[in-house]
């Protein structure tokens, strides 16, 4: 190379290597000759699951299978809480599922599988569902008509001793009060823990 080209060739190396730095490529340049590479993300395309393989823990199903069976399944069996009503005021609730101690006309007596016990007045503001009985060749209990079988409304004379029953109610103090006692559910599906006023 002529001498007179050299200070042009130092002069377009130079410009080079500033605007690289400028860039921030020389400094990956450099990084990249010392260091491992950076670590790849993960891939955006779902991986297949191989038949029979889940990522779900027991007792969890996927929208179109199978739901586990119900002896898998959290139950509730007693609860109390407190919740702010829409005007500002506090309310004791009281959730309970379990079998009929005793029953009057004024009061029930539940015990749930665990032990618990606890006593409800009963008054004229109590709501009563009886919910029919699944069919013995079926999950769900179906009439003549071939519909299922829903609830009826009843009375706290068509509870009984042993019947099993969820109940809802209030505690003010050291009153408590059935605001809806479902009776016959069992484990069947649908209506919830008690809760719907």
């Amino acid at each position: 190379m002529p001498l007179k080209d050299q200070p042009r060739m130092r002069k377009a190396l130079l410009t080079w290597a500033v605007a690289l730095a400028l860039t921030g490529t020389g400094s990956a340049f450099a990084w990249s000759a010392g260091n491992p590479p950076w670590p790849q993300p993960p891939s955006s395309s779902p991986a297949k699951e191989s038949p029979g393989k889940s990522d779900k823990a027991p007792g969890q199903s996927k929208p179109g299978q199978d739901k586990p069976d119900k002896s898998q399944r959290r139950q509730h069996l007693h609860s109390e809480s407190v919740v702010k009503k829409a005007d500002g005021t506090f309310a004791t609730e009281l959730s309970q599922r379990g079998t009929v101690e005793s029953v009057s006309g004024t009061a029930i007596t539940v015990r749930s599988e665990d032990g618990y016990s606890q006593t409800y007045g009963v008054n004229a503001e109590t709501r009563i569902t009886q919910v029919a009985a699944p069919a013995a060749e079926s999950q769900l209990a179906v009439p003549d008509g071939g519909k299922r079988l829903g609830h009826s409304e009843g009375t706290i004379a068509d509870i009984a001793a042993d019947d099993t029953v969820r109940v809802s109610g209030v505690k003010a103090g050291d009153q408590l009060t059935a605001e809806r006692i479902v009776e016959g559910a069992g484990d069947g599906p649908g209506h919830g823990e008690g809760h719907g006023r």
